[in-house]
């Protein structure tokens, strides 16, 4: 009986920390200006981890985020990158970072996990945020047509 309500709470609290999605479907969805370049010159690079190192800059990628279900509420909002990608062959050969322009908090993250973005109170209906993102990419496990689409969670807090 005691195996089965650790298990139960385990279960429960694995739940808790998947977060519930939020609704991006206002985000503006127009091309994006995307830059990718070699990170290093070939002159003197003796790994292929070196070698093979690519960014993507995505500057000024805009997000509106339904948070009208939440408002009074204190939460956290979480990016979360997708542990699957289109274009990409493994989820090491990934990693993104970004800057923000409003009130969520810079960071990183790798494919598969979620990134702290926003903890407090939420006070309005639909949060507006922009992020200037640097995708780094290793070339070995890029194929063409990546397609980097990341998702807000949002966990409500007690």
């Amino acid at each position: 009986m005691r195996a089965l309500a650790f298990l139960l709470i385990i279960v429960a609290s694995q739940g808790a920390l998947s977060g519930e999605k939020l609704d991006d479907a206002g985000s503006p969805r127009s091309r994006v200006d995307t830059t990718v370049r070699w990170l290093h010159t070939n002159e003197g690079l003796t790994t292929p981890e070196l070698i093979n190192a690519m960014v993507a800059t995505v500057p000024n990628l805009e997000f509106r985020l339904d948070t009208s279900r939440y408002v009074g509420k204190k939460a956290r909002i979480y990016l979360v990158v997708p542990d699957f990608m289109p274009g990409l062959r493994s989820p090491s050969g990934l990693r993104v970072e970004w800057k923000t322009r409003g009130a969520f908090l810079a960071g990183s993250a790798l494919p598969g996990t979620r990134a702290l973005v926003y903890d407090g109170t939420i006070k309005l209906p639909s949060m507006h945020e922009a992020l200037d993102l640097s995708i780094y990419l290793d070339a070995r496990y890029f194929e063409r047509g990546l397609r980097f689409e990341p998702r807000f969670e949002i966990d409500v807090l007690p």
